[in-house]
């Protein structure tokens, strides 16, 4: 009879390289995750400031400008992408300002309302 031989036969070593690339397949989505998570907190911070900025503007000069709305508009579409829409509805004393901008599964939106005369 053979002495028992140590060492790792060849269905050993393909099992636990196959569990190591699993952990590291795992590993690497949740990586893309976290960083799809944080660009979307990013645009969602981003997205919020612009409506509220816009919102102490017209608060400050007591009442909408065409031509602010406008260039208000055109930075939402600069800071959130192309296809990102900034929208101001005037509602009595309210100013209602929606912003909505793409993202990977659904169309996020924000809407900001404040009252902006006395």
């Amino acid at each position: 009879m053979r002495a028992k031989e140590g060492g790792m036969t060849l269905l050993e070593v393909l099992l636990a390289m196959t569990v190591l690339a699993l952990g590291v397949f795992a590993s690497a989505a949740l990586q893309v995750r976290g960083l799809q998570a944080g660009d979307s907190a990013r645009r969602d911070s981003q997205a919020l400031q612009l409506a509220q900025g816009m919102l102490e503007r017209v608060r400050a000069q007591g009442g909408l400008d065409v031509g602010e709305a406008g260039a208000w508009q055109a930075r939402v579409a600069q800071v959130l992408g192309a296809s990102a829409q900034g929208r101001l509805r005037p509602l009595g004393q309210m100013l209602v300002l929606e912003v909505h901008w793409p993202a990977m599964a659904e169309r996020p939106a924000l809407q900001l309302q404040g009252r902006v005369l006395p």
